[in-house]
């Protein structure tokens, strides 16, 4: 049974307080490369920037160890260069400018805490006001966890976007073993100090560097688990996306091959309305030459908007709401939407067409929805009304399929992403619901 010696501990101060160095540099190039970016820089660039950081940081840290001002210059430092970095090479956003600052800030400020919390543990214990070796090791060796803790927190809540489709329990749940395993750290100081001094620490760092791979290793599954959900649902919008197009131009090959056969009779019903003039039957031939426009108005496809994808989907639908005997009405006018992905259009209009096309389905007076869409200052502003039986929609609702629960979440999610939203009005027989979607340029403006 030996006690930690002197040499021993000395060396071992020398290993953490390097190792201390290499962790803040990791855990700020973490914090920076996993949040979301808007700048590509080659990764040769990034590399250079964060070994010149931890020079930097290793040089003051060392250079003024022994001076009255201690750590502050490698604090100002290690603050300063994440600001720069994460600014210059990763999101250059005033938002993100303020969440380099705040992470190092709170960094600092955890560091403090810990180096405080060994301090008053030495001193309920032995009523000594200082720090010697030991009492250093035990701070540099509850620190690092910490900053790996402390990095993956700040990087979950950054990218809560990620986990949409979390609930906020289970989100929650997502820093409850960090939580533990900080306690757990701390029980080991405090009830171990006995086994410390006779076996030495090298068992605690273990468990403790096995407490830091378990709580990481669950990050890792977590998120893990939150991109298949959402690339599950990505691949379901793809396949409903896929079979809109299908159809889409399945039906221009079936109406480009009745206008072919148009086009061959064509002769024959012009040789008929000019002999229906010529025996004075105006009349009839007024009707049959409206038969003619009918006919050829079915052969082509509405053009509403500048965006494939949303002409697409309207179309569908359009088709859709005939077959079922529901007047659909769509008039769209300057809307921009070449910002958004063909995938978030199908979720926002994909999902509120097909609510509207349910709900006048089961409505059982006049079936119809409106569609109208134009620009307003800033925004793209979406207004669709469809009728509805607020009785039925009610039953659907307490079976948790109404009109109001399907896909309306996944709406919101996205719309939210663009920095638009979504409001709902519920009247006798009608169901509105407007959406508001900043235009390219007021959202890249914000940003």
């Amino acid at each position: 049974m030996a006690q930690v010696g002197f040499m021993e501990s000395a060396a071992c101060n020398i290993i953490l307080a390097v190792s201390e160095t290499v962790s803040v540099t990791v855990c700020t190039w973490y914090f920076t490369s996993h949040t979301k970016g808007n700048i590509n820089k080659p990764a040769r660039s990034r590399a250079l920037a964060f070994l010149g950081f931890w020079a930097g940081y290793t040089g003051l840290a060392y250079g003024f160890r022994s001076t009255a001002y201690a750590n502050v210059p490698a604090i100002v430092f290690m603050i300063a260069a994440t600001m720069l970095i994460g600014h210059n090479m990763y999101n250059d956003r005033r938002m993100y400018l303020f969440y380099y600052f705040l992470y190092p800030v709170t960094f600092v400020l955890m560091q403090l805490f810990i180096i405080y919390l060994v301090l008053g543990f030495i001193v309920s214990q032995w009523g000594l006001p200082g720090f010697d070796l030991y009492s250093a090791n035990i701070a540099l060796i509850i620190k690092q966890p910490a900053a790996l803790l402390l990095t993956g927190v700040w990087t979950a809540l950054l990218n809560r976007r990620q986990f949409e489709d979390v609930t906020g329990f289970q989100f929650a749940g997502l820093f409850l073993p960090p939580l533990i395993s900080a306690f757990i750290i701390a029980s080991f100081f405090v009830l171990g100090n006995v086994y410390i001094q006779l076996y030495g620490v090298f068992l605690i760092i273990v468990d403790i560097c096995c407490l830091v791979f378990m709580n990481l290793y669950i990050l890792y599954l977590f998120s893990y688990q939150s991109r298949n959900r959402k690339l599950r649902e990505e691949l379901r919008l793809f396949q409903r996306q896929s079979e809109m197009q299908y159809r889409y131009y399945e039906r221009i090959e079936q109406k480009y091959e009745s206008s072919r056969k148009l086009i061959h009779d064509m002769r024959n019903h012009l040789q008929s309305i000019e002999a229906l003039y010529h025996m004075n039957e105006s009349e009839a031939g007024n009707a049959y030459a409206k038969d003619m426009h009918k006919m050829l108005d079915r052969f082509g496809q509405r053009l509403y908007t500048d965006c494939h994808m949303l002409n697409i989907i309207l179309n569908d639908k359009a088709e859709t709401a005939r077959q079922r005997n529901i007047d659909m009405e769509v008039r769209i006018g300057a809307v921009e939407l070449h910002h958004m992905k063909d995938m978030d259009v199908t979720t926002v209009f994909a999902n509120l067409l097909d609510n509207a096309l349910e709900a006048a389905e089961q409505f059982g007076g006049r079936k119809y929805i409106s569609v109208k869409a134009d620009a307003f200052r800033d925004f793209n502003v979406v207004k669709i009304c469809n009728s509805y039986d607020p009785e039925q929609n009610g039953k659907r609702n307490r079976g948790d399929s109404g009109h109001r629960g399907l896909g309306l979440g996944n709406v919101k999610q996205t719309l939210k992403r663009y920095g638009g939203g979504m409001d709902i009005e519920e009247g006798d027989s009608v169901f509105t619901v407007s959406i508001t979607i900043p235009r390219p340029e007021a959202a890249a403006g914000k940003e």
